[in-house]
């Protein structure tokens, strides 16, 4: 088969030769191939297309090939009108010698007969023809070199057409498969290209116009596109316009802006030649944004100061330059006028601080842990809040411990007064020495079984502690001293007297309680005197007392019983003479007083509840965590932090009575803000304060082991 040739296009093996609008140079050179110019003219044609820029990369190979074979068989064919010419001249001198070489001049005319015929078939790119022309030589003319490279190029040029049909059919089979919208205009052209038989180009052209039918609906479809694209951008511009704006906050507004900005800049200038209509309307939309945006930066400067006003809770004098910072850059805004007239003065917020600082004190949270110098601190902090305000409306928080603190302020002074109370010399290791006779004595002195003077005793004659020798006689080994033993109000010091050395304000109520109860269920052999009992159980009552809050509400009329009782507290309890009458009625008065008491377990129960509500974890103190503000007409709580379900109070300032008030508003609609209802508290720049609610399952950590105490 032929390779097929139209007129604007001459293909050569899938290879167009000569195109539409070809360079001049190269259709110099296929003009001259064609009209059999002379070998000067082509080769001249030739070399000015090799030497162009432009030319040289559509001369074809095939083209430069036929140029060259044309070149060279020009030559030979001038080679062999010389060697015809030479011939002519062997035929006349064969003629002449009598024919020589008739033959050969034969063979030389056949061989330039069948390379022009070939060269035309190969002109004309009539390959298949060559080929078989080529098959219809005889071996020796094939074997020529000529028809050697000319059976090379002809089996190329064979080959590359069966590519070319074969690339033409899996393009056109595609083609057929597929629905026309999914068919690529490129490969539409591609199989344009490839086009050589009248079905070829048949098949071509139609679907070059479908093609072309589909680009132009696709154009149509992309102008709807466009319209469609512009109101979808529109709608959001719209939207961000009337919506957005107020749900984003201040940096997603911004971003969500400048996202649309780009967007409309984006059609803007795909749009401007194509479409300028649209791409005029998508440059007004990107105005109105730009509008929005100084308007939105004026309500942001306005913000950004009522945010400071928010961030500066807590500071009293940030608080307050906040405030005045904000009336200076907007003097007409409706909040600056409700500020500068209901404000609270910095006075009266410090005041509020103040009693927060009293019940946020560690003494005041932490109780259990208060000693004499944390006391004594908060008794500080406390007064310093009572003369700026003493009836503000927390102060009924505080004052009710001020005399629990006040006793524990001074309770290491109580403290000294009680160890010094119990050095007493009569606490020491006093022994018992028995007499005979029925009465006892006490000494010093330790019980010895090795001295020769042991029956002479130092005994004490009176709670002055003077003393005298008592001679126990030759009866002291057998009779005296196997009954000798610690007193009993010695074994009694001996057994407090880690607690008392151990003894802080912390534990001083336990402690000071286990006292008085020793003393008054305290068993020894010898018994503990009663009369010295009953004197060392109003001593330690009435230090008791002046450290204990607990003790004195449980025990303190008992001390003034006791004071007041008629009994001689001079008695000397150390002269132990058994006929003495006197000595035994006040011994069983003093018995009788130890025992009077016969509420014990109420007086007990009194001092424990006072103790562990003294003790018990104390509600967190107000925080202060916004303020009072306006949202438009209405009174609106802007919080610093987050309060979900915390109950909020407003502390506002009357200044007419120069009054706190506490107003209770309950938890805010969300977590950073709230209305505010009531009227009480619709005071703008009124503080704003979390109660947050004490952790009632929480036990305190020392509850239990004051309570074994």
């Amino acid at each position: 088969m032929t390779c097929g040739i139209r007129p604007d296009v001459f293909y050569a093996c899938g290879v167009p030769l000569i195109q539409r609008n070809v360079d001049p140079v190269i259709h110099r050179l296929q003009r001259a191939l064609e009209t059999g110019a002379p070998r000067e003219e082509v080769t001249q044609a030739l070399a000015a297309a090799e030497s162009a820029t432009e030319s040289a990369a559509e001369l074809s190979s095939l083209l430069r090939y036929r140029a060259d074979e044309y070149i060279r068989a020009e030559r030979m064919l001038e080679r062999r009108r010389l060697m015809f010419a030479v011939a002519c001249v062997v035929c006349l001198f064969a003629t002449v010698v009598g024919g020589f070489g008739l033959a050969t001049l034969d063979r030389m005319r056949a061989l330039v007969d069948h390379q022009a015929e070939f060269d035309k078939l190969v002109t004309a790119e009539q390959w298949d023809q060559a080929s078989d022309y080529l098959d219809q030589l005889d071996e020796a003319t094939r074997t020529e070199p000529a028809f050697v490279r000319g059976r090379e190029m002809v089996d190329q040029a064979i080959a590359r057409e069966a590519e070319r049909k074969a690339e033409f059919k899996r393009l056109a089979d595609q083609m057929r498969s597929l629905p026309l919208a999914d068919i690529d205009p490129e490969d539409v052209k591609r199989l344009n290209s490839l086009a050589r038989s009248e079905e070829e180009i048949e098949f071509a052209s139609e679907m070059l116009g479908k093609a072309e039918e589909q680009r132009l609906q696709r154009e149509a479809a992309r102008a709807n596109d466009q319209t469609h694209e512009f109101e979808t951008l529109q709608g959001k511009v719209d939207r961000f316009l009337r919506v957005e704006s107020a749900e984003l906050t201040d940096e997603a507004r911004a971003a969500r802006r400048f996202e649309l900005q780009q967007e409309l800049g984006r059609f803007a200038a795909t749009h401007q030649l194509g479409n300028p209509e649209l791409s005029e309307a998508a440059k007004q939309a990107s105005k109105m944004l730009a509008a929005s945006a100084e308007r939105d930066q004026q309500q942001t400067d306005r913000d950004k100061l009522v945010d400071a006003i928010t961030q500066a809770v807590g500071d009293s004098h940030r608080y307050t330059l906040a405030i005045e910072h904000f009336a200076d850059s907007w003097p007409r805004d409706p909040l600056t006028q409700r500020l500068q007239r209901d404000a609270p003065s910095p006075k009266a917020i410090d005041t509020t601080l103040a009693w927060i600082d009293v019940l946020n004190h560690p003494g005041y949270r932490r109780p259990q842990l208060v000693d004499s110098a944390i006391a004594a601190d908060w008794l500080a902090t406390l007064r310093q809040a009572e003369t700026l305000d003493p009836e503000h409306p927390l102060s009924g928080l505080a004052t009710r411990w001020r005399t629990t603190y006040e006793t524990i302020a001074g309770c290491d002074d109580v403290i000294g007064e009680l160890r010094e109370a119990f050095r007493s010399p009569l606490l020491n290791r006093i022994y018992v020495y028995p007499d005979p006779g029925g009465q006892v004595f006490y000494s010093e002195q330790p019980p010895n079984r090795t001295s020769q003077r042991a029956h002479l005793v130092p005994v004490l004659v009176n709670p002055m502690l003077q003393r005298e020798t008592k001679n126990f006689g030759l009866r002291f080994r057998d009779d005296v001293l196997p009954g000798v033993t610690l007193s009993g109000h010695s074994q009694f010091a001996a057994k407090v007297s880690q607690s008392i050395s151990d003894v802080t304000a912390v534990d001083f109520t336990p402690v000071a309680y286990r006292l008085i109860h020793e003393l008054r269920t305290f068993q020894s052999d010898p018994e503990f005197d009663p009369i010295y009992r009953l004197i060392w159980m109003r001593r330690v009552l009435e230090i008791a007392v002046k450290g204990s809050v607990p003790i004195k509400l449980a025990f303190g009329d008992w001390l003034e019983t006791l004071q007041a009782a008629q009994f001689d507290w001079d008695t000397n309890w150390l002269d132990t003479d058994p006929d003495d009458v006197d000595q035994l009625v006040q011994r069983t008065q003093a018995k009788r007083l130890i025992e009077s008491v016969d509420d014990w377990d109420k007086r007990v129960e009194r001092m424990l509840s006072e103790f562990k509500s003294f003790r018990r974890p104390r509600p967190p103190a107000p925080r202060w965590i916004g303020w009072v503000s306006m949202d438009g007409a209405k009174y609106q709580v802007v919080l610093n932090e987050p309060a979900v379900a915390d109950p909020l109070v407003v502390f506002s300032f009357d200044a007419k009575t120069g009054r706190t008030k506490q107003v209770a508003i309950g938890p805010p609609q969300s977590s950073m803000s709230g209305r505010v209802t009531d009227p009480a508290a619709q005071q703008c720049g009124a503080m704003v304060c979390v109660l947050a609610r004490p952790d009632s399952d929480s036990p305190d950590p020392q509850q239990g082991a004051d309570q074994g105490g």
